[in-house]
């Protein structure tokens, strides 16, 4: 089981998942990722543990998470944040 609800993600270990990601500025208007852009998924237990239980870069703006990713990962409930590092080097 797969499913994103209002940027809460949740998976069952073992299982596959991908959605896409779009980047907004403040104003809410896209952002259009240009050659040389990286997003980054990181996943760790709370948000201030030095810890990366998982991390992906996303390519062409979505994010796949294969079984593989999660089948070994304790069960229980995580944070993740999402980082655009522009090719300018602007993050």
């Amino acid at each position: 089981m797969f499913t994103v609800n209002n940027n809460n993600i949740s998976l069952i270990r073992g299982d596959s998942g991908a959605f896409t990601i779009s980047i907004a500025d403040t104003n809410g208007s896209p952002v259009a990722l240009t050659d040389g852009d990286v997003l980054t998924f990181t996943l760790r237990r709370t948000p201030r543990s030095p810890t990366i239980v998982l991390q992906k870069t996303i390519t062409d703006g979505t994010l796949t998470i294969n079984p593989s990713d999660t089948q070994d990962m304790p069960f229980g409930s995580y944070v993740y944040d999402v980082e655009l590092k522009r090719a300018d080097g602007y993050v």
